[in-house]
């Protein structure tokens, strides 16, 4: 990033956005991300998200003995809807692009629930569906009881 004192107001108007998406982050307790797959890939939306929050000093810093994040204690629930079946498979580049990335940020308490299947059959939808809203309820039945 520019010095303050020499960024242009396009470069500010830039910092002072991915300030915003900053704070918001520092400020969750808990992070959701709706993550389809495109391409074998992330959407390219949440890729720009990930380069306007991963900033050296926020949300994360350098040591002798590596890169450290910064945001640590937060919980992470990934719902990841794909066409075909990628878990568990040399395919699935979404799960541990996501995990590098988060966990590099501090955040390492991350739950996968997988959709999968969806562009396969109307049984295999309908299936994967069921399978990933009863892994939901599982998910927010503990916090509802807390509650």
């Amino acid at each position: 990033l520019a010095k303050p004192e020499e960024r242009t107001p396009a470069q500010q108007a830039v910092v002072d956005y991915s300030d915003a998406l900053i704070g918001e982050l520092k400020r969750a307790d808990v992070v959701v991300l709706g993550l389809p797959m495109y391409n074998f890939g992330v959407p390219s939306t949440l890729k720009a998200y990930f380069d306007h929050v991963a900033r050296v000093g926020e949300t994360f810093k350098y040591t002798e003995k590596g890169p450290v994040g910064l945001l640590t204690g937060k919980k992470v629930y990934v719902f990841a809807a794909r066409g075909g079946m990628y878990a568990g498979t040399p395919n699935d580049t979404q799960t541990p692009f996501i995990r590098i990335f988060l966990s590099f940020l501090g955040m390492s308490d991350i739950e996968f629930v997988y959709a999968e299947g969806l562009a396969i059959s109307e049984a295999s939808k309908q299936h994967s569906l069921a399978r990933a809203e009863a892994v939901i309820d599982a998910l927010v039945e503990p916090e509802l009881a807390a509650a």
